[in-house]
């Protein structure tokens, strides 16, 4: 009993006042949640808003996605792995040569087929097929806003920090 009464002490501070948290503090939700987005997500859009760029990288052979939002005005980067936040990164403001997007992350999933990518981007400004005898086939596709790459018709790729390329005119 002795030894029961010493842990409590110890576990609350010998004598300290320990404040207890209600429901409702515990398991706060974000004022805003987008169910596609990890509650890690949810809580940097709720905290800084949407980023101005993004990268997505997603394992072909798995499900492990890859993201890093970049915020020019914060001067950071946030890197998420799985939608966890992972890390975060001192970025230059690049905001002049990039301007913010107006995409979202999670408007991009594996299952996005070109077609409707397509429909989200326009039609995209410049396609090339990389065919090698070691690798299945990747498609980029670039857009006005993004650079999108697929292999097997899968997306696997999405960078939104681009600059179209100066095609010449046909």
């Amino acid at each position: 009993m002795a030894l029961l009464l010493f842990i409590i002490l110890i576990g609350t501070g010998c004598g300290q006042q320990v404040q207890t948290r209600t429901a409702a503090e515990t398991e706060q939700e974000p004022v805003f949640f987008e169910a596609s987005l990890s509650t890690d997500q949810n809580q940097v859009v709720e905290d800084i808003g949407y980023p101005d760029h993004f990268f997505i990288s997603i394992d072909p052979y798995g499900t492990d996605r890859m993201e890093r939002w970049i915020y020019f005005s914060d001067g950071k980067a946030l890197d998420f792995d799985n939608g966890r936040l992972d890390g975060e990164e001192e970025v230059a403001d690049e905001s002049a040569e990039y301007p913010p997007t107006d995409l979202r992350p999670q408007d991009f999933s594996t299952l996005m087929t070109s077609e409707e990518a397509n429909q989200l981007l326009g039609e995209p400004l410049y396609t090339h097929e990389v065919e090698d005898s070691l690798m299945p086939e990747n498609s980029i596709i670039i857009y006005e806003k993004a650079v999108l790459l697929y292999r097997d018709g899968q997306l696997i790729g999405v960078d939104t920090q681009v600059h179209p390329p100066h095609l010449p005119a046909p």
